[in-house]
């Protein structure tokens, strides 16, 4: 796994749109077929409800886009993280 950034949220809503703008960046790197899904994942305004419901209860939420072998996992985890992407203590 490669670490690609991450964003301090301080809630769902916010974190939702990072997803978002990344889902934007990856888009912009994939095919138009496999892009296809992530653009519409951009536009789903009640997959958004489901995933800051989720994110409310305090479960994690992903994004999972696969390009043959390589997969972009777009997600938001409730609690603290450090910039290297680990669970701080």
């Amino acid at each position: 796994m490669l670490w690609l950034g991450g964003q301090a949220c301080w809630t769902p809503e916010q974190a939702l749109a990072w997803i978002g703008w990344r889902a934007g960046h990856v888009a912009d790197q994939l095919d138009d077929q496999l892009a296809r899904p992530v653009r519409a994942w951009i536009q789903d305004h009640a997959e958004h409800q489901r995933a800051s419901g989720q994110l409310a209860r305090r479960i994690t939420y992903a994004l999972v886009v696969c390009d043959g072998s390589v997969q972009f996992v777009l997600a938001a985890t409730p609690g603290a993280f450090d910039p290297n992407g680990e669970s701080a203590p």
